[in-house]
């Protein structure tokens, strides 16, 4: 087990003395690696929360650049970032958050060709994408290698939540069997979005890896987190293998 210098243990020292947490599970993370797939209204929360956390090696990938309209949810990005990549731009700011722990960025998109080498450097794949098509290849893969994900995904006023691959072995199939005829984002069209709902959806998929990765609390290991913002309501349910 790593050890903690004096800086860490200053740096996160209000989630040390989290009951059941400690130094035991702050070295658990300092040994972890997580890759998240997308740098957007998802992953910003994601990455900045998991890098503020301390997770030894995080590393995402996205291939799109900062535009203007991004920057009503996307909060890692600010007005002089736009029309730079996401993958430098996103790097940079998180290097200024925390410059003790790895970062890896990869800018360009998951693909079957990339996915399954990408996909064994990490413990942990976190879904931050847009889109069916990233989605269903992310289950393929982490399903082929024994790797736990954590789905997320925004629409409106209300997201869901869900860990798959975990000890339950539940799979993203068991929930949707097939991908629509027609993926709403495919064709460019925008989908509507209140700002702070992927900021809420994003912070619970970090809150899941981390307890996937230090083996604190329960997770949402073939359970489906339903959330709306308009009547603040969250609902668990539970997903049957098929």
């Amino acid at each position: 087990m790593v050890t903690l210098t004096n800086n860490e243990k200053k740096r996160y020292h209000r989630q040390l003395i989290l009951p059941e947490f400690g130094e035991e599970a702050q070295q658990k993370l300092k040994q972890s690696s997580v890759l998240v797939i997308g740098a957007g209204g998802l992953g910003a929360p994601i990455l900045k929360y998991l890098c503020s956390t301390g997770i030894g090696r995080l590393g995402f990938m996205d291939d799109d650049t900062v535009d203007i309209s991004n920057l009503q949810r996307q909060i890692i990005y600010k007005e002089k970032d736009e029309d730079q990549l996401k993958a430098v731009t996103c790097k940079r700011h998180l290097q200024e958050l925390n410059s003790t722990i790895q970062i890896e960025a990869y800018p360009h998109r998951l693909t079957k060709e990339n996915a399954g080498k990408l996909f064994a450097q990490y413990d942990i794949v976190i879904d931050a994408c847009d889109n069916f098509k990233t989605r269903y290849l992310i289950s393929e893969v982490a399903q082929q290698l024994h790797i736990p994900w954590i789905y997320g995904t925004v629409f409106e006023y209300g997201g869901q939540v869900a860990v798959f691959n975990g000890q339950s072995q539940v799979q993203y199939t068991d929930l949707y069997p097939e991908a629509p005829e027609q993926d709403p984002t495919s064709d460019g069209v925008s989908v509507a979005v209140l700002p702070a709902v992927p900021g809420i959806i994003g912070s619970i998929q970090a809150a899941e890896a981390i307890k996937v990765l230090t083996g604190i609390g329960t997770p949402l290991d073939g359970k489906l987190l339903l959330f709306n913002a308009l009547d603040m309501s969250i609902n668990k349910l539970q997903i049957n293998k098929t």
